[in-house]
């Protein structure tokens, strides 16, 4: 059989036979596992098989690799460790040393860009994201209004952009 007339052949299955493939996949695996990806995995594995024409049962034939890939993944989720947010954490905390000079170039430049502001927006900043205060409270703990604290974070926040933009 043509190449092209294999693949005719088993998008003529995937239409026949699709929903209850995925259905079929559903049933036999995991939620975190996509039915409709391993789906695709059972048309992929059709599409190299040589002698396409020599499958007597199609439909059978379709669930029979289905299961032997919904096997293959339960079998691979078995043995996949999870990483645990220690691991991850320090996965992220390891940076290349590029990473950690471009962290330092950013924190220089935005120590330098904080320090332009104005002292009030300055505090606004430092209040709002270090501080992690709401614009209520920054209000009441400089004795200003939250329209104010809301106008110096918009001027702050474009400043800032601006300066580390530039340089």
């Amino acid at each position: 059989m043509p190449p092209n007339g294999r693949s005719q052949r088993i998008a003529d299955w995937a239409r026949n036979w699709n929903a209850g493939l995925t259905r079929f996949l559903r049933r036999r695996l995991p939620e975190q596992i996509d039915a409709e990806d391993l789906a695709q995995e059972v048309y992929v594995r059709l599409l190299r098989i040589e002698k396409l024409e020599l499958i007597e049962e199609p439909q059978a034939y379709l669930y029979r690799v289905a299961s032997h890939v919904a096997a293959e993944w339960r079998l691979r989720a078995c043995n996949s460790k999870p990483h645990s947010a220690e691991d991850l954490d320090q996965l992220v905390a390891s940076g290349t040393p590029e990473s950690l000079l471009d962290d330092a170039q950013f924190a220089r430049q935005l120590d330098a860009a904080l320090q332009t502001l104005a002292p009030t927006a300055r505090a606004v900043i430092y209040l709002k994201l270090r501080d992690g205060m709401s614009h209520e409270q920054i209000a009441g703990h400089l004795g200003v209004t939250t329209r104010m604290v809301r106008r110096l974070l918009t001027t702050a926040y474009a400043q800032l952009r601006n300066h580390i933009v530039l340089d």
